[in-house]
């Protein structure tokens, strides 16, 4: 068994332990496991929107003078002739666009796992932007962050 223990960072303090079972044979005493997670899997929060008219929809905003980290986005349309689906950030000056799904062949189901590696700008909201009433639903995982890059420095890191 593997002891897990949860420490308060303030007092550290024990909130909580677990015991997790790891393999075909116990832990010995004298073995030692270091157990992490990443901030991305820790803290992520998730949202989904469907559409089938024309229009834009955030998907989510950025708290105030912050960002959002994007962990995985998945996108299913149904086929349009003419239509799109455009995922982008919008800080209600600039829109970047992150994934545009074009829709006129045949439907799309994209899934995007970004991982936490990609990241907005400053006060920069995440959109879906719909094309001639495409239907579609647009899926995303993120972590919000309390602190944010100015559109500038942003742009010139990717």
């Amino acid at each position: 068994m593997i002891q897990t223990i949860l420490v308060s960072p303030e007092t550290r303090k024990t909130l909580q332990t677990e015991n997790f079972w790891t393999g075909p044979h116990p832990i010995r005493p004298d073995e030692e496991v270091l157990i992490t997670t990443t901030p991305m899997l820790a803290h992520s929060q998730f949202n989904s929107v469907s559409a089938s008219t024309a229009g834009t929809v955030t998907l989510t905003e950025a708290p105030a003078d912050g960002s959002i980290i994007l962990a995985d986005l998945v996108i299913s349309t149904e086929k349009r002739n003419g239509g799109t689906v455009t995922i982008q950030w919008n800080d209600g000056i600039r829109q970047i666009l992150i994934f545009r799904a074009i829709c006129t062949d045949a439907p799309v189901n994209q899934s995007i796992a970004f991982n936490g590696r990609v990241q907005g700008w400053r006060d920069a909201s995440l959109e879906v932007v719909t094309v001639d009433a495409t239907v579609n639903t647009v899926f995303c995982s993120y972590a919000k962050y309390q602190d944010g890059l100015p559109f500038d420095e942003w742009d010139s890191y990717r």
